[in-house]
């Protein structure tokens, strides 16, 4: 469980949110109150990546204590080909906005597609539809709580 302190201990499970302007967006902020909400010991931190640097940094996440982490639009396709494997939907497209770590490899995905089929269309999101869809999908994916 997240403390109230929003301390990170070795058992919160960490999440990077790669953007060159990652601090400005809402999305961290979100999740993070998802996660806080709802008793889960995650965090996404915002880091503000330049493009010389995008491509070391998504590189090194393998040995990282990241989780994964989500790519804004800018850095998909670099990404993408960093990747050490790729689900089926990140193929066909040939980018991916999220990435796994598994056993130090990277695992990409695309799931803003996903999403916006899942909530699109919910009375829950008046607003904003595309990153409410995504903060509540992503929540949903790292935490298990996915219901069709």
């Amino acid at each position: 469980m997240m403390n109230n302190d929003n301390s990170i201990t070795v058992e919160t499970a960490l999440y990077g949110y790669i953007a060159q302007e990652a601090h400005s967006s809402r999305f961290c902020a979100i999740v993070n109150k998802l996660f806080k909400g709802n008793n889960v010991n995650a965090m996404i931190i915002p880091m503000n990546i330049r493009p010389d640097d995008v491509m070391f940094t998504i590189s090194q996440m393998r040995s990282s204590k990241l989780s994964g982490a989500v790519i804004a639009m800018e850095y998909q396709e670099e990404a993408f080909g960093l990747l050490d494997n790729a689900s089926a939907t990140a193929q066909e497209a040939g980018y991916c906005d999220f990435i796994r770590i598994v056993d130090g490899k990277l695992i990409g995905e695309l799931i803003m597609p996903l999403a916006l089929e899942k909530f699109a269309q919910s009375d829950d999101f008046q607003d904003d539809i595309a990153l409410n869809s995504m903060t509540r999908y992503f929540y949903e994916l790292t935490t298990g709580a996915y219901n069709e």
